[in-house]
């Protein structure tokens, strides 16, 4: 097998990437490539040369960055099916790990234990029959606070949760009503929506909790759907209680259900912002979000287990 290390330089801290570098520099036994990506969007360019030198060959490759490195990464992989993939996060969030057990979560920053692991099959989500993410797709507050967060990233030098915590606050007052048609499984909608959220795992912007145990393996989304006429409950005090993790009050003012995929049209015809797993993209027309049940080989330290957080 060939083990194939994308290194995002500019993810988290900056001096991780040498880190890197030296760990596996050390490792004697295996073959070995690293690849950085030079810019935004990088990872598609990669990708499309790795499958052309490695064209017969088994590989691995190993997603070294954030969020957005990672989805980047699977999205770009011609055919998920041919492909292991592993996580090492260096982001300041790496959200799609907190669906794992929290003593499971730091075993991922060793790279040798993702080199030696299991491979497991995982759920992801498709959206739109051709896009690819891992951990989350929403609109609305979280949409409009990605967008803000460049105004607060200086900030994470002083605690890596401030500028999302910031962004988000300024996203509460910020954020417009999209009115949408949207199907989920028999379920039909019509309504103002503050938020729309569809979700493989239940964290987005490094705190925020969406709702409780996620199941990266059942083959069904998680969605929720937040009315306008609730923006008013989503108070500071509400937004605290998100980031601990209690999400109680959200769940008696929101729609949840679980399906395998759903429908988003907005009726005025004009574009919707999705947030894909940090990564802001714009669609038109009808958006279509579904679960590929088991399609992802993620590898993960020995003995770990999707889910349970």
């Amino acid at each position: 097998m060939v083990h194939v290390f994308i290194v995002n330089p500019m993810a988290g801290k900056r001096n991780f990437a040498d880190s890197l570098r030296e760990q596996i520099s050390r490792l004697t036994d295996i073959e070995y490539y690293i690849f950085d990506t030079r810019s935004a969007g990088y990872e598609a360019t990669l990708i499309k040369k790795i499958e052309h030198i490695f064209e017969d060959e088994k590989i691995r490759i190993y997603c070294c960055g954030g969020s957005g490195t990672f989805k980047n990464i699977i999205n770009d992989i011609k055919d998920l099916d041919n492909v292991e993939v592993a996580f090492f996060p260096c982001g300041h969030t790496n959200d799609y790990l907190k669906t794992f057990k929290k003593e499971d979560q730091k075993r991922f920053t060793n790279i040798e234990e993702l080199i030696n692991g299991d491979v497991i099959d995982v759920d992801y989500i498709r959206y739109n029959n051709k896009g690819v993410c891992i951990n989350t797709c929403s609109t609305g507050i979280d949409t409009r606070m990605v967008e803000k967060l460049d105004d607060y990233r200086f900030l994470y030098s002083v605690w890596n949760q401030l500028p999302y915590f910031l962004s988000l606050i300024s996203a509460l007052f910020h954020t417009r009503t999209i009115k949408c048609e949207i199907t989920a499984g028999d379920k039909h909608y019509v309504d103002d929506f503050t938020e729309i959220f569809f979700g493989n795992g239940n964290i987005i912007g490094g705190s925020i909790q969406v709702y409780e145990d996620p199941d990266t393996t059942d083959g069904k989304g998680k969605y929720m759907l937040l009315r306008q006429d609730a923006r008013r409950l989503w108070s500071i005090p509400i937004t605290i209680k998100m980031f601990k993790h209690k999400t109680r009050e959200l769940e008696m003012i929101a729609e949840y259900g679980d399906v395998q995929s759903i429908y988003i049209r907005r009726l005025d015809d004009g574009p919707i912002p999705f947030n894909m797993d940090g990564e802001v993209s714009t669609f038109g027309g009808t958006i279509k979000l579904e679960i590929v049940h088991n399609g992802l080989h993620l590898v993960v330290p020995k003995g770990v287990t999707a889910g349970g957080n």
